[in-house]
């Protein structure tokens, strides 16, 4: 589906487009001591090579500040001396947060009220979850329940983009990322899924894609440099694409992913990584599948309207997915609806895979060099670090993949910190900080061999993904945000 866009970018000779290409080549430049978006550099989750963050940690040891903070699950991002961060406070306060990440002196915040919050996951979710990014002079928010907001680094709002509040009953995770002049928003959700592109001065729409057949997602995009052009790389139900960046156009698409993709993409050893899985997309007795529309209309379908409402369908599966399925939020599940998902749950299969182009630079499902399906991620995204592929399954299940080959290094081996994983991977300094959602942050030795080095036991739970910059690892908590330093002089 191609997408709309403002027609100056459309002629591939234009001088402005070329501009901004060099400006896309420039922003994957910006010091690497910075943390900027969602993951960090580019988004893979890998700190700087300088980095040392602190091995041993908790809040009463090697402790640099510790400040309340309300609640969300948007992890800090950090431009110099500035970390932001975003939260809900009371019924329906969303607040852009700036920090001195030296001192943990707040220096402002700003605080929007949209006329109704999204829905959420009534014990885990937030209306702040997405992580904000940054650039050289300018901080970029999403909301689910209100759209999209552009700050100066003093707190300046320069402009809003107000949008359509999120339909899905988990809300708006997916976080903005910057690419050259564009802000781009990735908003996979059960009905009017789509990408949008704005310009990052005005807040004004560039490009935007439909996207109809992805069905709910919560995963980010991100920027792979490949073959000496720059790819979007944008995941989503069961597919993978690449896209134009300045025009939305997509050049390839993969498939592999699962029903709903929860993590963002990894990138290495010039090739493309993925691990998603979702309830029901193992091709074992657990796989879901739905009958035909006819079939179940026969049996169902009691007013003989073509459609089923929520009392209509008998337990089980079907009815307990009833919001994903009803796309439109017309309180009934109609047959485009119905045959969609279960197109869906027909192909979908959770797995890990790495892709790698041709000598030209096209992706396509032949270039894809293995699929692995044991220890899969759901909410956490791997991270890639030195040839080799990290990911880890609720309950504490840590795997490592040869790159190359595919291949476990090591399988499932146990953490010692059980519950379920939504913080992403994190590595540094020759290590893999994994964090479970009961607040247990493993530091994991990097290479073949398996050995937990350390758990730091950090006393709340933990859904936002760690920061690591220089000697620092900036945490926040359920209730508190945290800087830890292996050794702290007062």
């Amino acid at each position: 589906m191609l997408p709309s866009y403002v027609g100056f970018l459309s002629g591939l000779n234009h001088p402005l487009r070329w501009v901004t290409a060099l400006t896309i080549a420039a922003g994957l430049r910006l010091a690497a001591a910075d943390w900027l978006q969602f993951r960090g550099p580019n988004g893979l989750g890998v700190a700087a090579l300088d980095a040392q963050p602190p091995l041993q940690f908790n809040p009463t040891n090697n402790l640099n500040w510790s400040l309340p903070m309300a609640a969300g699950n948007s992890s800090p991002v950090v431009r110099g001396d500035r970390l932001f961060i975003t939260a809900h406070i009371g019924a329906n306060q969303l607040a852009t947060i700036a920090i001195n990440r030296r001192q943990g002196r707040e220096l402002w915040r700003r605080v929007v009220q949209p006329e109704k919050v999204e829905e959420v996951h009534r014990t885990l979710g937030s209306p702040a979850s997405a992580t904000p990014c940054i650039d050289a002079d300018r901080l970029y928010v999403h909301f689910g329940s209100f759209g999209l907001l552009a700050y100066d680094l003093n707190g300046r709002e320069l402009w809003r983009l107000p949008m359509n509040l999120t339909q899905t009953e988990y809300g708006a995770s997916s976080s903005p990322i910057v690419v050259g002049n564009l802000v781009i928003q990735l908003l996979d959700q059960d009905g009017g899924s789509h990408l949008l592109a704005v310009d990052k001065h005005t807040g004004m729409q560039v490009w935007r894609v439909e996207r109809p057949e992805m069905r709910r997602g919560f995963g980010t995009p991100v920027v792979w440099e490949n073959q000496g052009r720059t790819d979007l790389v944008v995941p989503g139900t069961y597919w993978m694409k690449g896209l134009d960046p300045l025009s939305g156009v997509e050049r390839w698409r993969v498939g592999g992913l699962a029903r709903i993709t929860c993590t963002s993409p990894a990138i290495g050893d010039g090739m493309l990584f993925a691990a998603s899985w979702t309830t029901g997309g193992d091709h074992n007795a657990e796989h879901i599948t739905m009958p035909s529309f006819e079939a179940f209309a026969q049996e169902h379908d009691n007013n003989r309207d073509g459609k089923f409402t929520f009392n209509e369908l008998p337990d089980g599966a079907v009815k307990q997915r009833f919001k994903h399925l009803d796309g439109n939020r017309d309180n009934a599940v109609d047959r485009e609806e119905w045959e969609s998902m279960a197109s869906i749950f027909e192909r979908v299969e959770n797995q890990a895979f790495s892709v790698k182009p041709d000598a030209a630079g096209r992706v396509a499902d032949s270039g894809i060099l293995w699929r692995f399906k044991k220890g899969l991620p759901y909410v956490a995204s791997p991270v890639y670090y030195q040839s080799r592929f990290y990911m880890v399954k609720n309950g504490g299940l840590l795997t490592c993949l040869d790159t190359a080959t595919g291949k476990a290094v090591y399988q499932e081996e146990r953490l010692g910190a059980l519950g379920d994983y939504y913080s992403s991977l994190v590595a540094a300094n020759g290590r893999i900080y994994v964090t479970s959602q009961r607040g247990v942050m493993c530091v994991v030795r990097a290479g073949d061999t398996f050995e937990v080095l350390a758990r730091n036991d950090l006393r709340e739970p933990v859904q936002a993904t760690p920061a690591a910059i220089g000697d620092t690892l900036y945490v926040r908590t359920a209730g508190h945000l945290h800087a830890f330093q292996e050794t702290v002089v007062k």
